[in-house]
């Protein structure tokens, strides 16, 4: 009898000694994202996310939102694990019911697992998905918002090749490969001839093939509006050389100055001026280009005007700047940066002459008081800003004033 009971024991011992097998989340209940990453890229690592209740395009990190498979993948830990693994004390449950209640619980599990992927809140925001809009459509008893559409854009069938553009209605890009060599391969912009070549591809589908949500068009005749197709072109082109979002900002030409002539019934600015940089031997135009030994002049660098870890949602989201439409627009409790790391990216930044962090993207930190000086110190600010952590990788713009600061120098 008492071998018996030692045995019975012994079971129950080993039966709670067994952890609970873990199983993964179905794919078909996570909420489709509903936006792509990496479209109608800046240069300065913004990309489109949603667009607003006020009708506003909300710019997001261009990495964002991340590839479903990760994004599954840390999901799928967290619901494990009951709480967000990065930011522990938020709790996290997957119904698998189609009850209101469980859809909503799924919907903020993925909302709070994107907010925290890489920490504390460090993730992608929410507007890099349509979850807010589905999570409002659940609550309403309306239709959610068709993730497939926005998740997958349907590719039109190429038009038939028409004739070789005419390449003198090519935009010249104003600048000259090989300028300015870092010594670790990068230098300022790129070749004209590599760019025409994706051009006529581009325009012969009728829209960017290596971003097809982008059309583009190429009319020949010389009315405003034909040139300023044509520059518009050119710029998703370059800005999508190597894939969606992969390639050259447009801050490596002047399209964007020509555009702005155009628009403004102004001359063009002429395209070979870029290319050669003239050199000063004036001790003053040398100090008024190139920061100090020691680095950037602090009392410079413009100020964040933002407070990071204002009003916390609990979910990664606290409050940055507001808006034009009077809203508040949520950022990372993580954002803005600390302001010694800031100045040191800063310093590394333009001590290269481009964002360490995302090559492409050049800088430059010029000290004299004009408003154009200024509003170059505040676009390498926000460039460093953006790509804190890799390219397109950082806090964005509206956990500063740094946009509002530039509109205000720009006049």
């Amino acid at each position: 009898m008492k071998l018996l009971i030692l045995t019975f024991l012994a079971s129950i011992t080993f039966v709670s000694a067994v952890p609970l097998l873990k199983r993964n989340v179905d794919p078909a209940l996570v909420p489709e994202f509903g936006v792509i990453a990496g479209v109608n890229p800046t240069g300065t690592g913004d990309c489109d996310g949603i667009t607003n209740a006020a009708g506003q395009v909300v710019k997001i990190p261009c990495s964002c939102p991340p590839d479903r498979a990760s994004f599954l993948q840390s999901l799928n830990a967290n619901v494990n694990a009951g709480k967000v693994v990065n930011n522990p004390s938020i709790s996290v449950t997957f119904p698998t019911d189609d009850s209101t209640a469980s859809q909503l619980a799924r919907l903020q599990t993925a909302i709070v697992t994107l907010q925290n992927l890489n920490g504390p809140g460090k993730g992608c925001p929410a507007a890099s998905t349509t979850f807010l809009a589905q999570q409002k459509a659940i609550q309403n008893g309306t239709p959610t918002p068709s993730a497939s559409s926005t998740e997958t854009p349907a590719v039109s069938a190429p038009a038939s090749n028409p004739s070789s553009i005419d390449t003198s209605l090519v935009p010249e890009f104003g600048v000259t490969a090989g300028v300015n060599p870092t010594g670790t391969g990068d230098c300022d912009g790129i070749t004209n001839a590599a760019g025409q070549v994706s051009l006529e591809a581009n325009v012969g589908a009728g829209f960017v093939v290596n971003n097809p949500s982008v059309k583009v068009s190429f009319p020949e005749d010389n009315s405003k509006n034909s040139q300023l197709a044509r520059i518009q072109t050119a710029i998703v082109t370059l800005q999508n050389l190597n894939g969606p979002g992969k390639g050259c900002p447009a801050a490596s030409t002047t399209f964007v100055a020509q555009q702005q002539a155009i628009a403004n019934g102004s001359s063009a600015p002429a395209a070979s001026a870029p290319s050669t940089v003239a050199v000063s031997s004036s001790p003053t135009a040398t100090a008024s280009t190139a920061p100090s030994v020691g680095g950037v002049d602090p009392s410079l660098v413009p100020e964040f005007g933002v407070t990071s870890g204002v009003n916390p949602t609990g979910t990664g989201d606290c409050d940055g700047i507001t808006n034009d439409a009077g809203q508040v627009i949520k950022i990372p409790c993580s954002c803005p940066p600390d302001r010694d790391s800031f100045i040191a990216s800063l310093n590394a930044n333009i001590a290269a002459g481009h964002a360490v962090n995302n090559p492409s993207v050049s800088v430059s930190f010029p000290t004299d008081d004009s408003d154009a000086s200024k509003a170059t110190r505040i676009e390498a600010s926000i460039i460093t800003l953006q790509n804190l952590k890799g390219p397109g990788i950082g806090c964005p713009a509206a956990s500063t004033t740094f946009v509002a600061q530039l509109k205000a120098v720009q006049g």
